[in-house]
């Protein structure tokens, strides 16, 4: 079986995150045990009694050592007999010596020639051993990396295929190093290298980080996305630092003559002035790409949570550029006149920010990262693995009290025999407890319990069928009650002029609560951009803009995310979720998912309604004209009603069925990004069956678009499956779909088996005719059908023309069709008139052909013309009106 490609690209990622993962967990748990080792065993860990360059030089000096005779600028050529030609001659010689030895020297002074020894004593790099204040010290900084280090594994391990969670994930690893307690030669010498080379990457690789993360956290910027290579003018120079960085420390280390002539250059030049000026631009960037997003974003939380990492991250890098300043202009690199104590204030304050961090993307889920898929824990749970767990764990636990308390009456043997009873025992008694630890798990740590595709899917097969409203919203509140551990879901229905609670979970409504239609919390519902959220302990959120009565209600509801459920324009009803178990807010995917759960329900509401009312004058009349024309009206008023205003575009659309229900389809989808989609289909067969698959091909196109974004093959993937598994094995639709992009004029399409629409083009050499074909088969008829999607620009004078098979295929009495050579010279005859004179010419045109004879298919056109000139797009978003 062929994997699916997002399964495909989440595998290929992980393959790229698993090492890297790897990777930073050893070094950062290496370097946990040796700094609590080197606090522990502080009497035997010799300090370095001084630092050089790379020429040799003396640069910082103990006491001891100074006390011995040894001065700044001093050249060291030998170390006890080993000339000095690396950083590892020195640190091998400290680590061979015990604090209590000396190392002999030999030095040339700066203006002699001659050298000179001297004998520094060696001593330990504290006086006393460490107190409780220093062992909390050294904690906080050796624990607060590992932290960072556990918290940028977590995200990049749950969002492999999420660009921002790479970014977090370096952010973070580069944080981690940006506070060293541990010195290199302290550590094994097998592991100098790697150390060093980790070290000095994530510190230098810092500024890139930041200058990425401000661009691409919480959604990129519409500019970087169509012209990416700008954003490389500041991370290329930044590139250098981690290059410059790790040659230097790596060739200190084994030959000092390798990097003598980088220090010469860097000497030469204002080096550290200008990695300062590259540093402050990344972080400038930084900060202002959050700013320009905090004023630009019109959802709360989001806003919200940005301006925690601003106020968070200026309170731990505020003192931090301080330091690094005064550094810099005093030339005080070594930090000689700074207190020890303020250095450690600035290092423990620095950390304040990827504390910050962690908590917006994690806790309040500004990427959505979540637990580990519960379905996978399940399975986990299910099959043993917990068990084995804790069978592992109770052996351990087992054989320690074993030994603390019978180690020294019993024998190994019988401590062996101990153990495994007891472990046995320990496993058993848990088993018992599995399917409660299991419901805890759930409770306590999981939310998304299913994948967002499979509840669509689910809810869709399911909600289709359904004719009674109760049983419809009974179906929608517990799956979404029991997918999300939501608690508390009420249903509000529009009636008279109100909205009233038909069905609730969770919740005890003895009191007639209402909504009144011209209410602040219905408004709020109706014309948002995003499903309202409701928080009571936020006097600034807008429940407390609208009356008492309205607050009462909504406590009442113990609301905390409203979704409008309705159809097109029309709001039938309000779906109130409570908060969730986990006490956690709804994540961005989570809205889109409810937000396609709820047009569901709409549609499916619309449907239900549809039914009732067809089965209400069907026995009421007992005529099939009626029947026929109540199907009509309500096909009717699934075509596009009212059109968007799109700047740049004339647009229209017509049906005109060959009976009294069709089941051609066009419509025009008004995006949430500000983008126009395309729509026409024909639907195999006539008559009511037709229109009801019509109509389900809408509601799946338009969930669809609202889940799968502007990747059209997924959208048209998914739209097939769900009319495959909704319809007879004889039933499918030709169909091309296809959305323009206002910012960039470009129409990415889809055509799924249906007659290729064309533009057409005035150039000098005349009229090309462009026809749209990329896709792939008709959809319902194949479950696995794979489609692939298409870009043309669209240029001022073109003019797109999507016609069905009832068109190009009018027949006149002679058993002619009329064809594509007789429609393209009719589009333009009539090319300069507006669409809505379009339209109506290429009808009666086909009409002329056919001379009577009667029509034996739909007939129904789109036509898009791009006028000259294309204006800019709107700072705002589309308006609402007739096309023009």
């Amino acid at each position: 079986m062929t994997a699916h490609p997002m399964l495909r690209h989440w595998r290929r990622n992980y393959l790229f995150l698993i090492p890297l993962c790897l990777i930073a967990a050893f070094y950062q748990l290496t370097y946990t045990v040796i700094a609590f080792t080197n606090l522990i065993q502080w009497h035997q860990i010799t300090a370095a009694p001084f630092q050089i360059d790379s020429f040799r030089r003396v640069k910082v000096i103990s006491p001891t050592a100074k006390q011995a005779g040894l001065k700044e600028n001093d050249s060291v050529v030998r170390v006890d007999g080993r000339d000095l030609t690396a950083d590892r001659v020195l640190w091998e010689e400290i680590q061979r010596h015990k604090p209590g030895e000396t190392l002999l020297l030999e030095v040339v002074r700066h203006g002699e020639t001659a050298a000179r020894q001297i004998t520094i004593p060696l001593t330990t790099g504290r006086k006393d051993a460490p107190t409780v204040g220093t062992w909390l010290l050294v904690a906080m900084l050796v624990l607060l990396p590992l932290f960072c280090v556990a918290a940028a594994i977590y995200v990049a391990l749950r969002r492999p295929d999420d660009m921002r969670a790479i970014v977090v994930f370096g952010l973070l690893v580069s944080v981690s190093q940006m506070v060293n307690t541990v010195e290199i030669y302290s550590t094994p010498e097998a592991l100098w290298e790697f150390a060093l080379g980790y070290s000095s990457l994530g510190t230098s690789a810092w500024p890139i980080w930041m200058a990425l993360f401000g661009l691409y956290f919480p959604t990129r910027f519409d500019w970087d996305k169509k012209h990416p290579g700008l954003k490389w003018l500041l991370i290329g120079p930044l590139l250098a630092l981690p290059a410059i960085s790790i040659f230097a420390v790596e060739g200190a280390l084994n030959d000092f003559r390798l990097i003598t002539p980088l220090e010469n250059l860097i000497q030469r030049t204002h080096f550290e002035a200008i990695v300062l000026v590259l540093i402050t631009i990344s972080i400038t960037v930084f900060f202002w790409a959050l700013g320009v997003k905090t004023a630009t974003l019109t959802n709360r939380d989001a806003k919200r949570r940005l301006q925690l990492l601003r106020w968070g991250s200026a309170a731990a890098l505020g003192p931090l550029g301080i330091f690094a300043f005064y550094q810099l202009f005093s030339g005080d690199r070594q930090a000689k006149n700074i207190p020890e104590w303020l250095i450690i204030a600035v290092c423990v304050i620095f950390f304040i920010f990827p504390i910050t961090l962690v908590y917006v993307v994690v806790a309040e889920r500004a990427m959505n990262v979540g637990m580990v898929v519960r379905q996978s824990m399940r399975y986990t749970l299910a099959k043993g693995g917990m068990r084995v767990a804790l069978a592992i764990l109770a052996t351990c636990v087992m054989w320690g009290l074993v030994v603390l308390v019978f180690g020294r009456i019993m024998s190994e043997a019988a401590r062996v025999t101990v153990t495994f009873v007891a472990a046995v025992i320990m496993v058993f008694s848990v088993r018992f407890a599995r399917k409660h630890l299991i419901a805890w798990v759930d409770r306590k740590f999981f939310r998304d319990t299913y994948n967002s595709e499979q509840i669509l899917e689910e809810l869709s097969d399911t909600v289709r069928s359904v004719v009674d409203e109760r049983v419809l919203f009974d179906t929608v509140s517990r799956r979404i009650s029991e997918s999300m551990h939501v608690e508390n879901v009420a249903v509000l229905l529009s009636s008279n002029g109100a909205f009233h609670p038909v069905y609730w979970l969770g919740l005890n409504l003895t009191d007639r609560l209402t909504l009144e239609a011209s209410s602040a919390t219905i408004d709020q519902v109706r014309n948002s951009k995003e499903p309202p959220r409701v928080y009571f302990d936020d006097e600034k959120n807008w429940v407390y803009q609208t009356s008492e009565e309205e607050v009462a209600t909504l406590r009442s509801l113990n609301s905390q995310l409203l979704l409008p459920v309705g159809l097109k324009d029309r709001l039938l009803g309000v779906l109130s979720l409570g908060p969730k178990r986990s006490e956690e807010p709804f994540s961005r995917t989570d809205v889109q998912l409810l937000r396609s759960v709820a047009l569901q329900t709409g549609l499916a509401l619309e449907n239900s309604r549809l039914m009732t009312t067809v089965a209400s004058e069907m026995a009421q009349r007992l005529k099939l004209n009626r029947e026929i024309e109540i199907a009509r009206e309500v096909q009717e008023r699934l075509f596009p009603q009212m059109l968007v205003t799109m700047p740049g575009l004339d647009y229209l659309g017509a049906c005109r069925p060959a009976l009294g229900v069709g089941g051609d389809y066009y419509d025009f989808i008004a995006l949430p990004n500000g983008d126009l989609g395309v729509a026409i289909g024909d639907v195999s067969g006539k008559g009511i069956a037709a229109a009801l698959l019509m109509a389900s091909l809408q509601a799946s196109l338009r969930g669809q678009t609202i889940q799968a974004g502007a990747d059209l093959a997924v959208v048209l993937t998914n739209v097939n499956r769900l009319i495959f598994e909704a319809t007879p094995d004889n039933r499918y639709a030709t169909f091309f779909y296809g959305q323009y992009h206002r910012g960039s004029c470009l129409f990415t399409y889809v055509n799924a088996g249906h007659n290729p629409p064309v533009i057409l083009r005035r150039q000098s050499g005349g009229t090309v005719a462009i026809r749209l074909e990329t896709g792939g088969p008709v959809v319902g008829l194949f479950s696995n059908a794979q489609y692939q999607q298409a870009t043309v620009p669209f240029e001022p004078g073109d003019i797109f023309v999507g016609f069905t098979d009832g068109i190009s295929e009018a027949m006149n009495r002679q058993d002619e069709e009329w064809g594509e050579e007789n429609l393209i010279p009719a589009i333009l005859e009539c090319a300069d008139k507006p669409a809505v004179e379009i339209i109506p010419a290429l009808m009666r045109a086909a009409d002329r052909f056919a001379d009577g004879a009667p029509q034996h298919d739909d007939m129904t056109l789109v036509v898009v013309k791009v006028l000259r000139p294309i204006p800019e797009p709107p700072a705002h978003s589309m308006s609402l009106g007739p096309s023009k």
